[in-house]
Formats: C-alpha cells, sequence, structure tokens
C-alpha cells in the first residue's frame, strides 16, 4: 500500500470572508476558521494519521496545529513548496478593486485562460510545484498516513495535474475547494485521487 495523502485546506480567514485575494500573503485565521479548524482536526484524529505537514503560511500554519495536537502528534513540519499560488500584484486586493485594476487579466481568468494573474504563477505552474512537492512527501513517510495542509488553489491545481485537466478543463469541472474541506490521495510513484473536496464535518458551519 501506497502512502495515504490527507490534503487540507486552511480554516477561513477575514480575507477569505470579505474577498481578498491572500495568494502568498494574508490574514490569520478568523473565529469561524479557527472553529473549522477544529473540526477537521477531530475529524483525523479518528483516521490514525503519522505525521502534519504544511505549508508556511500561517493560516495554514495555525490549522495545522490544531490537526497535529488533536492526534496528539509532534509540530507541523513547513515546507514553502505547499505555499499559495503567488498572484504578484493581485495580493492582497479585493475582487472588486483586481477586476477594476487588472480588468484584462480578471477577464482573461473568468474565461478559463491560465493567465499569469498579477505577473505571479500560472496554474500550470502551481500544479508542477505542488505535485512535486506531495510526491516527495509521500516519499518521506512511505506507507504512512500524512495530513498535508495547503490552500484552495494549490489543491484544485494538484487535482487538475493528477487528473490530466487542463486549466480550461478544470475550471469547468472542479468546483473551488471550501475551507478546511478534504482531498484525499494515495501516493506510489504517481499520485491516485480517492476523494475530493469532502467538507462533512462542516455540517452545521458557514460554508463559503
Amino acid at each position: 500500500m501506497g502512502t495515504l495523502l490527507y490534503v487540507v485546506r486552511h480554516g477561513r480567514t477575514a480575507d477569505n470572508a470579505n474577498k481578498v485575494f491572500q495568494g502568498q500573503g494574508g490574514s490569520r485565521l478568523d473565529e469561524v476558521g479557527a472553529a473549522q479548524a477544529e473540526r477537521i482536526a477531530a475529524r483525523l484524529a479518528g483516521a490514525s494519521i503519522d505525521r502534519v505537514v504544511t505549508s508556511d503560511l500561517e493560516r495554514a500554519r495555525q490549522t495545522a496545529e490544531r490537526i497535529a495536537a488533536a492526534s496528539g502528534l509532534a509540530p507541523p513540519s513547513e515546507r514553502a513548496d505547499l505555499r499559495e499560488v503567488d498572484m504578484g500584484a493581485w495580493t492582497g486586493k479585493p475582487f472588486d478593486v483586481v477586476r477594476e485594476e487588472h480588468a484584462e487579466e480578471w477577464a482573461a481568468w473568468c474565461a478559463g485562460i491560465d493567465v499569469r494573474r498579477g505577473g505571479g504563477e500560472t496554474y500550470a505552474e502551481l500544479a508542477l510545484r505542488i505535485s512535486t512537492a506531495m510526491l516527495d512527501v509521500a516519499r518521506e513517510h512511505e506507507g504512512r498516513r500524512v495530513a498535508v495542509v495547503s490552500h484552495g488553489a494549490a489543491i484544485r491545481a494538484l487535482v487538475m495535474h493528477t487528473l490530466g485537466l487542463s486549466y480550461a478543463e478544470a475550471s469547468r469541472a472542479l468546483g473551488a475547494v471550501v475551507n478546511t474541506a478534504l482531498t484525499t490521495f494515495e501516493a506510489t510513484d504517481r499520485l491516485r485521487m480517492l476523494s475530493y473536496n469532502d467538507a462533512a464535518h462542516l455540517d452545521g458551519m458557514p460554508v463559503d
């Protein structure tokens, strides 16, 4: 059996709630996000995970720390290659401002074109980065169960790469990854997706 990867998006932040593009910046978990993180931590406490690995961005780290604590594990190890997509000049700006200031990029992005938003990464570049990181995590923890905390666009790009979809195809076929949703993979010499965007633990809570 390969390595099982329980891939989790971080809990909600004020920027999520206020529709601000975070990219590799962003805010801490808000009250709702902290509660969401507690829910996924309780869920994974029953999954016999062996290790927690996280993006080094604060919102992911805060989520990962709760998961590790609930399972009685060592503090999460951090990896910069699990970060969210680099959004360049879009970072820290509300959706409405980006729509006005970067109208051509916004229109292309909404049309399913893999544009380099604000001079940052393309989704293709993100997909290669995140899939390489996940396989590296799997090799380091071969045969074990690992919770990996990352970000919405990064997880969606990972699924896109795993399923062999273009960005346009992924835009049509895949819904956005909600906060603390669980996406699972079995990793051998490649990734095989087992589930996507599972937020059953958020029953009764706000879901963006």
